[in-house]
């Protein structure tokens, strides 16, 4: 039995299916599903007629249609679980109320259909919802934490020794009876308070690391180095492989050669089984320096715009 509702219910459902379309457009994101369901949605409610099987139909005769019109045939909204809300199931619906309620449909189904160049496919992630931000905010609020100057995610404050308010420790792993990597961000203070870790990010991470690669420019003595490396590792992977599976069980896996510079916690992947050239590592290496040169320019253009806010819980009033 198909389910009837008020006019009242069926705007609830609309209006929330709108508010979904308005973040698509105020975000420039929108993604296949989501497309598909809005414009059957649009298409619905904009249609003032349909075609109809006509029972009389003959064949060849131009006086008995095969199909004929049928007027204001509003039956395919859609809403947001996908399941279909003809008009005739609403009990009070009044054509003149919906369009004085909802009079910008077409233009909105317009800039819908403008937005189908940027469809992205798959689903959309956590961190493009609609409330997504709201929550994340809610929850920093309630737990008290701010944003880390370095990652730009909320951490906990606490207070160390006789430092109050600071980011806690995060971005580590365990390693056996130590912890590795912590951000650079932590025990400085938020980013709300203080631009400082940003600041000596850029001190004692980005411009040394820029002056030493400066100093790394490949030459023909780094290509014969490099292929060094590259002819003792395929030798071991040579070896580690002549072994048999219980040996290779128990042997450590050699590793694969690369080519890493001052800065860099991953290397570029080298081959194992040809020379490289020069004209291949002056890539590598021009291209860190440039990302290099930007991250600092990045940084400080954020730490010439930065202004004094309030924390989460400041701002919420906790």
């Amino acid at each position: 039995m198909n389910r009837t509702r008020t006019y009242s219910e069926f705007k609830k459902l609309l209006n929330t299916e709108l508010e979904m379309f308005n973040f698509c457009l105020s975000t420039n994101t929108i993604f296949k599903s989501e497309f598909t369901k809005l414009r059957k949605m649009f298409k619905g409610l904009l249609r003032k007629e349909k075609l109809k099987k006509n029972e009389c139909y003959i064949p060849n005769n131009p006086n008995y249609k095969e199909f004929i019109k049928i007027e204001k045939a509003f039956d395919t909204y859609i809403n947001y679980n996908g399941h279909y809300i003809p008009f005739s199931q609403i009990t009070d619906f009044n054509l003149h109320l919906f369009q004085f309620d909802y009079p910008n449909l077409q233009e909105q189904y317009d800039k819908l259909l403008s937005m189908k160049k940027s469809i992205r496919l798959g689903k959309r992630p956590k961190d493009l919802e609609k409330d997504y931000e709201a929550e994340r905010l809610k929850k920093a609020a309630e737990e008290d934490k701010a944003t880390c100057g370095i990652c730009n995610q909320y951490w906990e404050l606490v207070d160390i020794r006789d430092r109050k308010n600071i980011i806690h420790d995060h971005g580590f792993t365990i390693r056996p009876g130590f912890r590795s990597g912590v951000c650079f961000g932590a025990r400085y203070e938020c980013w709300e308070k203080s631009p400082e870790s940003k600041k000596e990010y850029v001190r004692v991470i980005l411009r040394p690391a820029l002056k030493k690669v400066i100093k790394e420019e490949p030459t023909l003595a780094t290509v014969q180095k490099v292929n060094d490396l590259i002819v003792e590792r395929s030798n071991k992977f040579k070896a580690y492989y002549k072994l048999s599976y219980d040996e290779r069980k128990k042997t450590e896996r050699p590793e694969k050669p690369e080519y890493k510079l001052s800065g860099q916690q991953i290397g570029a992947d080298l081959p194992l089984d040809k020379e490289i050239d020069l004209e291949f590592l002056t890539k590598v290496w021009y291209d860190w320096k440039i990302h290099l040169k930007t991250e600092i320019t990045r940084f400080e253009t954020v730490i010439k715009n930065w202004k004094l806010q309030p924390t989460p819980r400041e701002r919420l009033g906790k």
